[in-house]
C-alpha cells in the first residue's frame, strides 16, 4: 500500500522535531537548565507543534510561550510568532520575531538556533508592512486626557500619531477628569491606515484647571469632627473673652473703690493738718500714708481694668458672631460683668 504525505506536512513535522531537540542546547551566555526543566520545555514544545498542525493556533501560541519561559530558545519564539501570525495578532507576532532576532547565540550556537533567527528576520521584514496603523485625534483634550483602545490604555505619546494595531474592529474611548467623554469604533484591514477623530466638546464653565500629568488631585471635605473642632475653638475664645472682661471690670472696680477711699483719707488729713504740715506720729500722718497707699492701689486697679477690658473686647470681636448683650456692672464697692447670650 502506498502512503502519500504532503511536503508541507513533512516540513512542519521536521521543524517541530528540530525545535524539540534544540532545547538541549543553550546559549553560551545562559545558565544551564536542569534536566527537569529541559524535559518540561521539550514536552510543551511537542504539544505546541501538534496543536499548530491541527490548526489550534491559540493553544500552540500559549504552549510555545510557556516553553520559551522555561528555556529562551529562538526556535521556540519564532514558532510562537508563526502561531500569532495565524491568529491575526500581527503586533504580538512582530514582537515575538523581534525577540527571536535579538536572542544572543553565543560563540558556537546550534544550527537550529541560527536557522530560527534567520527565519524570524525574514518573517519580520514581510510582516511589518502588513500591520495596520490607527491615528486617534482628540478635540477638546487637556492634560488629564485618557484614551483606551479595546479597553487598554493608549500611551499619551501615541495620541495623534499612527499607532500599530491588529487588523479588525476596535473600540476607542477618550475621557478627561472634568467628566467629558467620547467613543468611536473603527475597522482596519491589513496594511490599512485610518484616522479616528473624537470630540470631547468644551470644558464645563467654571471647571478647575486639571492637575499636571502624574499629579493626583487632593480633595478635602469638612466632616463632623472638623465642625466640632471649630466650635470648640470658638467656645474657648469666648470663654477667655469673659475672663478678660471680668478681670478688667474687677480692676476698674478696685480702682474706683480705692480711689474713693484715698479721697476720703486725703480730706481727713487736710482737716487735721493746717497749712499742709502734720505733726509726726499724729493720726493725720496715718491718713497721709493711707492716702498714698490707696492712691497707688487705685492706679494699679485702673491699669489692670483697662488691659482686661481691652483684651476681652478684642477676643470677643474676633470670635464668631452671636446675638449678645454684655457690659460691666460697677457699684460703690463691687464690680462685675452682666450679659445676655
Amino acid at each position: 500500500m502506498k502512503i502519500s504525505v504532503s511536503r508541507d506536512r513533512v516540513r512542519r513535522f521536521a521543524c517541530s522535531t528540530v525545535c524539540s531537540l534544540s532545547l538541549l542546547a543553550t546559549s553560551a551566555r545562559a545558565q544551564e537548565p536542569d534536566d527537569a526543566t529541559k524535559n518540561a520545555a521539550r514536552e510543551l514544545a511537542t504539544q505546541a507543534g501538534d496543536a499548530f498542525r491541527n490548526g489550534d493556533y491559540d493553544k500552540a501560541q500559549d504552549l510555545y510561550r510557556r516553553a520559551y519561559a522555561l528555556i529562551p530558545a529562538p526556535s521556540l519564539s519564532v514558532r510562537e510568532g508563526r502561531a500569532l501570525e495565524k491568529l491575526g495578532r500581527l503586533v504580538e507576532a512582530a514582537e515575538a520575531y523581534v525577540r527571536t532576532v535579538r536572542t544572543p547565540l553565543g560563540d558556537k550556537p546550534p544550527q537550529a538556533f541560527k536557522d530560527a533567527v534567520k527565519e524570524a528576520s525574514d518573517a519580520l521584514a514581510k510582516l511589518r508592512p502588513r500591520i495596520p496603523k490607527l491615528t486617534v485625534m482628540v478635540k477638546g483634550k487637556d492634560s488629564s486626557l485618557e484614551v483606551t483602545v479595546d479597553g487598554k490604555p493608549l500611551p499619551r505619546a501615541l495620541v495623534g500619531v499612527g499607532a500599530p494595531v491588529n487588523p479588525g474592529s476596535h473600540d476607542v474611548a477618550a475621557s478627561t477628569a472634568d467628566g467629558r467623554s467620547a467613543k468611536g469604533k473603527v475597522t482596519l484591514e491589513e496594511r490599512g491606515k485610518k484616522t479616528l477623530e473624537l470630540d470631547l466638546g468644551p470644558a464645563p464653565a467654571g471647571a478647575a484647571a486639571p492637575p499636571p500629568p502624574g499629579v493626583k488631585p487632593v480633595h478635602v471635605t469638612a466632616g463632623k469632627d472638623d465642625v466640632k473642632a471649630d466650635a470648640g475653638a470658638s467656645s474657648s475664645q469666648r470663654t477667655w473673652a469673659y475672663v478678660a472682661l471680668g478681670a478688667g471690670a474687677a480692676g476698674v472696680g478696685v480702682g474706683i473703690a480705692t480711689g474713693l477711699m484715698a479721697t476720703a483719707r486725703h480730706s481727713s488729713a487736710e482737716d487735721a493738718c493746717p497749712d499742709g504740715k502734720c505733726p509726726a506720729g499724729s493720726s493725720a500722718m496715718d491718713d497721709v500714708d493711707a492716702f498714698r497707699t490707696l492712691r497707688t492701689v487705685s492706679t494699679i486697679g485702673y491699669v489692670v481694668g483697662a488691659v482686661g477690658v481691652g483684651a476681652g473686647v478684642t477676643l470677643w470681636l474676633t470670635s464668631p458672631k452671636e446675638e449678645v448683650a454684655i457690659g460691666p456692672t460697677i457699684g460703690p464697692l463691687s464690680a462685675g460683668v452682666r450679659g445676655r447670650f
